[in-house]
């Protein structure tokens, strides 16, 4: 089990705090000026049930438990999907998508036509049908049999999870104390068999980001013949700008790094499964030759699009950035341990059978957050995605309710 903190260290919090989960009630629910039980409970059956409306779902469901953009997706995406829908009969790409993903990350330009047929050559920039059909691509590519993959634990695990598939083996370094990756750690593993590094920034599902400093070095470690996958799904949601810059600086020195990222979080286009990948020509053309041609007419505009919509991008990341905060209010006065996130959700320590918590709060409130428990073996932990302000208040709502019955 992993602990950001120990128990101690969480009791004595928690005495500072004036509050434990059987105070919760005297502590936040009737000290001066809270609601009484009743008056709570009505509040809280207007916060949720169908009043809350989040895009993509039916009313009254908050799902908060995928990491999906609770903004929905930017107007020039859903324009340039409706301005084409009579044209699915035919093939086609927007061929302006792999020039400004190349422009964006500051490595040099290939231009795509508009047929998806027609070979690029010495491209910097690989499109996938969203990071994961990259990933699957990287690992046929890469790994095979008698391989080692090093990777965090907990992680995403994407790429250790096709280690089976190749009958390959997979290496997990344990975080460090609050959720940090053991960069000395996942270095120190790389043997004469390793194949791939990998390196999630931010964490998922610890949302812990890599900073560059610390990145550069780490990279510098690992030999030439070891690729070094940076996979940044989340990075677009770090507060500090010089962060969203990630990695794609250390490519043009290092033919072994590849960068992946995706439209379908900050960008809000998980329905469309769009992806891309970072890294020099020889690596792009190693891993294009090993997916097939998945992209679609119509996701390759609206990714085009949404890269011309700042606002939305930006609208995107502030409104996580102030749902994080929200939590962080409610969880400190609620004296529930978290780990501060520079991705779009949080963990946070509910010391609890968590099966049993997401199972209330799924069936009593039909609100959906993540089990770490189920997902990453993490007793305890619960990971909650930002939502639009209204899915997070009933989110808090139906928290406060269900360990009041507890």
């Amino acid at each position: 089990m992993f602990k950001l903190k120990s128990d101690d260290t969480a009791a004595k919090s928690e005495t500072r705090s004036g509050l434990s989960r059987r105070g919760f009630l005297k502590g936040a629910l009737v000290g001066a000026g809270a609601l009484s039980v009743g008056g709570y409970e009505a509040v809280a059956q207007m916060v949720g049930g169908p009043s809350v409306r989040g895009w993509g779902v039916p009313p009254g469901l908050v799902r908060i438990d995928s990491n999906e953009n609770a903004l929905g997706p930017s107007p020039r995406a859903v324009e340039a999907v409706l301005s084409l829908v009579t044209s699915i009969n035919r093939y086609g790409q927007n061929p302006d998508l792999l020039g400004k993903l190349a422009r964006r990350h500051g490595v040099p330009v290939v231009e795509w036509t508009d047929s998806p047929f027609a070979p690029v050559h010495d491209a910097w920039v690989a499109v996938g049908a969203g990071s994961s059909d990259l990933l699957f691509a990287i690992g046929h590519a890469y790994i095979r049999e008698g391989t080692e993959i090093v990777e965090s634990l907990p992680g995403f695990g994407f790429i250790t999870r096709f280690a089976g598939v190749a009958n390959a083996d997979p290496v997990r370094v344990p975080l460090l104390a609050g959720m940090k990756p053991d960069l000395d750690g996942l270095s120190n593993a790389v043997t004469d068999r390793t194949a791939v590094v990998v390196v999630t920034s931010p964490g998922n599902p610890t949302g812990q980001l890599t900073p560059l400093s610390q990145l550069k070095p780490f990279v510098a470690s690992i030999p030439e013949r070891v690729l070094v996958l940076v996979d940044e799904a989340y990075i677009e949601f770090a507060e500090n700008e010089a962060d969203r810059e990630g990695a794609a600086s250390l490519i043009a020195d290092h033919p072994n790094v590849i960068v992946t990222r995706t439209f379908s979080k900050v960008f809000g286009m998980a329905g469309m499964r769009v992806g891309y990948a970072l890294a020099q020509p020889t690596v792009i053309s190693r891993i294009n030759s090993h997916r097939a041609n998945t992209l679609t007419l119509l996701s390759t505009h609206a990714a085009s699009a949404a890269l011309d919509d700042e606002t939305h991008l930006r609208r995107s990341r502030n409104l996580v950035i102030e749902g994080k905060r929200y939590f962080y209010e409610q969880l400190d006065a609620m004296g529930i341990e978290y780990a501060p996130s520079e991705s779009s959700f949080v963990m946070m320590n509910m010391k609890t059978d968590v099966d049993e918590l997401v199972r209330r709060l799924r069936e009593d409130h039909n609100v959906r957050v993540g089990n770490a428990k189920a997902r990453w073996n993490i007793e305890g932990w619960i990971r909650v995605t930002a939502g639009l302000p209204e899915e997070n208040e009933a989110f808090i709502a139906a928290l406060k309710k269900v360990m009041m019955s507890s």
